[in-house]
């Protein structure tokens, strides 16, 4: 639940939805967030229902958060964290998921250095015009 709250406090509302495996389900926590009325998207207890059934989240639905888990502990070292204080340790994590944002915004590096380019291109081709067309504002008119 403290990460729940933790959402609140950022974001100033509630998630709608919180999608957890089977060790954040206990009965506890079901039962704080049914109260503050967020969906809970996990395996039901006990025998489900055919309603319920539709609702849980199947394994294959998480495969890409633990996907990235698992890429930043294996890739990027998260799992050789050994530091003393608590704050360092988050900074470490902080650092290794901020290298992992930065790489997939290099896969998608090169749209953007399309338009960088375009845009460049633009510029240089508005300045040729205006070098050219200056001369001509500054002359007198012919006069027939």
């Amino acid at each position: 639940m403290e990460y729940v709250e933790k959402y609140k406090e950022r974001f100033g509302v509630y998630p709608a939805r919180v999608l957890a495996d089977q060790l954040y389900c206990s009965r506890a926590n079901r039962k704080s967030l049914k109260e503050k009325g967020i969906m809970l998207a996990a395996k039901p207890l006990g025998r489900p229902s055919s309603k319920a059934v539709g609702k849980h989240v199947r394994p294959g639905e998480r495969n890409p958060i633990e996907g990235k888990f698992g890429q930043a502990k294996n890739g990027y070292g998260m799992s050789r964290i050994r530091a003393r204080l608590k704050k360092t340790s988050q900074s470490w994590i902080a650092s290794i998921i901020l290298v992992l944002k930065l790489v997939k915004l290099a896969g998608e590096q090169p749209l953007c250095l399309t338009f960088s380019a375009m845009q460049q291109l633009r510029n240089a081709w508005i300045s040729a015009i205006e070098l050219t067309l200056r001369p001509l504002a500054t002359t007198k008119p012919v006069q027939l």
